[in-house]
């Protein structure tokens, strides 16, 4: 990828073709309405067990929708520009601060936690809180990257997300 000077750096893949890319369209849709489908069910709930489930499978939905839209846009061309004016440095170094606390307190409640079964709820929010903050640190690493070679950086950084 070569720039030229004053041009906005762009990120392109363009490794699908028209029937992969389809069919991705396609099922980023699907997982949108599925999303929104789920929605009236999941305010209605009165059972907390239940309405926790459904709202699970929403966020996990809309991540997907989101998964395939980022696909959907590196194929075609996407903007990679200056994010970190954009996002804040500041403000993410902040919430990932606020991140590493959440991993603390959920690390302390599960190690004072006695019911098995509570116990593993905790830790998979345990687990949650790591793969945030790191996340959140892989993101700030971006923001701080000069790199030319944003192709493959990124689609390396993303075969390890989950």
């Amino acid at each position: 990828m070569f720039l030229k000077i004053h041009e906005e750096p762009q990120l392109s893949w363009k490794i699908l073709d028209e029937d992969a890319l389809s069919k991705i369209k396609k099922q980023k849709e699907f997982e949108d309405q599925t999303a929104k489908k789920l929605t009236p069910m999941y305010e209605s709930a009165k059972n907390p067990v239940i309405k926790l489930f459904i709202h699970s499978i929403i966020l996990d939905t809309m991540r997907h929708s989101d998964t395939y839209q980022m696909l959907i846009d590196l194929n075609s061309n996407a903007l990679i520009g200056d994010e970190s004016k954009a996002i804040g440095q500041k403000e993410l170094t902040s919430h990932i601060e606020e991140e590493a606390q959440m991993l603390k307190q959920a690390k302390d409640i599960s190690e004072i936690v006695a019911d098995k079964k509570i116990k593993q709820l905790i830790l998979n929010i345990l687990e949650d809180e790591k793969k945030h903050h790191r996340i959140l640190k892989e993101v700030l690493e971006i923001l701080d990257k000069e790199s030319k070679e944003w192709d493959n950086y990124l689609y390396d950084l993303i075969s390890g997300f989950p």
